[in-house]
């Protein structure tokens, strides 16, 4: 998990999120938590994940906080789709077929789901 710093002002009833370690970036909200959803998307769509800074000697104005902002590392991962040949018994495979379940649907859910409890 990486957890990157962002400084947080409310100005003119929204809420302004600036991520130092993403030059650019910032986000608006018109809660800190919508503005905290949209700066964690906007990070996990980023190509490179540099390590967080150190807040300890930023100089922050009135009115400004530090909040920060975690991200699960695997979240982030290519999520590009590649073909994977797998063997299943024949009446599961003849099940699937019948009720138009997506073979590759359940296996990422279930791999999904074993990554995340095996962390």
């Amino acid at each position: 998990m990486k957890i990157y710093p962002a400084i947080f002002s409310g100005r003119n009833g929204s809420v302004e999120l600036l991520i130092p370690d993403f030059p650019g970036m910032l986000i608006e909200g018109d809660t800190l938590v919508q503005a905290t959803e949209k700066a964690e998307k906007a990070i996990m769509a980023q190509d490179e994940m540099p390590e967080p800074s150190d807040m300890k000697h930023t100089h922050l104005v009135e009115g400004e906080n530090v909040i920060m902002i975690p991200i699960e590392e695997h979240e982030t991962k290519n999520t590009k789709r590649i073909r994977r040949n797998v063997t299943i018994p024949q009446y599961l495979n003849d099940w699937a077929k019948q009720t138009g379940i997506n073979v590759s649907q359940i296996l990422t859910e279930a791999l999904d789901q074993k990554f995340k409890t095996t962390e």
